[in-house]
């Protein structure tokens, strides 16, 4: 379960990556990576290998466990500044408060917990320590507190995202985060079952745990990846659409531009397509130059069809919906 826990956000790391050049603001990646990073070391055999170079006494379980918390810190942030900017002004310095402070105190109880071999299941071998369990308390109601607001808030904003693969996708942050919750439950009540011994509670809470914590980290990487990946299909499926109408748009620069109508200086002249390979900025380019050519000598208008007018309008109008949907 560890294994496909890793895989999906490392392919949500590998859906983030492709936005990269669109977005100003990198954080939400970063934190993707810091989870990914955190999750991985929890696979066994690279829990072992890592702890075996820090000594093999399980000190590798802590950075693990704080890049978890930061990740989620920074990773709550980014998704408050995408569906309520107001709200993540809000939330900000408590929430990096909350994560200074929980840092430092889980630095504190895991300098108490003793862990003199390396386990792949720490807290099932030590965390009938009260400092163990303090150490996962700590940790995990910072968590619960972040995701618990920042999925509420998702939700309630949701409606308001720019495109529909954005609100599909903020809904279902909103739904991971409200099973990341649950999950966060389900740890506070195996801390607790394990320190009062309560066993048959104990194996209760980790059945529940299994399953909700494959699907809160599931729906999250669903809902994250969603935007990124359909905006980067949608792109592709636009440039094939340019590219099919780009021969129409250069016969229409030519009927109307290139037969002898006079648009300024001549150096400025180009045939559309061999400028750049950029189909996006060929075709607005063409659009643009043939409209001019309109302007400067109405008559050229006769040479056109309906079907060439409706095609010019077409596209202008598709690429005001590209823009505005970027």
């Amino acid at each position: 379960m560890q294994l496909i826990i890793a895989l999906a956000l490392w392919v949500l790391v590998g859906a983030l990556a492709i936005g990269t050049r669109r977005r100003t603001d990198q954080s939400i990646l970063y934190a993707a990576i810091m989870i990914a990073v955190s999750l991985t070391l929890n696979i066994d055999a690279v829990y072992f290998a890592a702890d075996g170079l820090l000594g093999g006494r399980n000190y590798a379980d802590l950075p693990a466990n704080l890049l978890l918390l930061l990740g989620v810190y920074f990773l709550s942030r980014a998704i408050l500044r995408a569906s309520s900017p107001s709200r993540a002004c809000t939330t900000d310095r408590p929430f990096r408060i909350g994560a200074i402070m929980a840092a430092s105190l889980m630095v504190v109880s895991f300098v108490f917990i003793d862990a003199p071999q390396t386990s792949g299941s720490f807290m099932q071998d030590f965390g009938n320590q009260p400092a163990a369990a303090a150490y996962s308390l700590i940790q995990f109601t910072y968590l619960g507190i972040v995701v618990a607001l920042t999925g509420t808030i998702c939700l309630r904003f949701a409606g308001r995202m720019s495109t529909p693969a954005r609100r599909l996708g903020f809904r279902i942050v909103g739904a991971g985060c409200g099973a990341a919750v649950l999950t966060v439950l389900s740890v506070v009540g195996m801390d607790l079952a394990h320190v009062f011994g309560a066993m048959s509670l104990l194996a209760l809470f980790a059945s529940a745990y299994d399953v909700l914590n494959l699907a809160a980290i599931l729906l999250l990487c669903l809902g994250l990846s969603l935007p990124p990946i359909l905006g980067w299909v949608t792109k592709r499926i636009d440039r094939r659409k340019l590219r099919g109408v780009l021969p129409d748009l250069t016969r229409i620069w030519h009927d109307v531009s290139a037969q002898h109508v006079e648009l300024g200086d001549e150096s400025h002249r180009h045939t559309p397509g061999v400028a750049s390979r950029d189909v996006d900025t060929v075709v607005h380019r063409t659009l643009v130059e043939i409209r001019d050519a309109l302007l400067f000598d109405p008559s050229v208008r006769d040479r056109l069809s309906d079907e060439d007018l409706a095609l010019l309008t077409a596209t202008e109008t598709h690429i005001g919906a590209q823009s505005a949907s970027a």
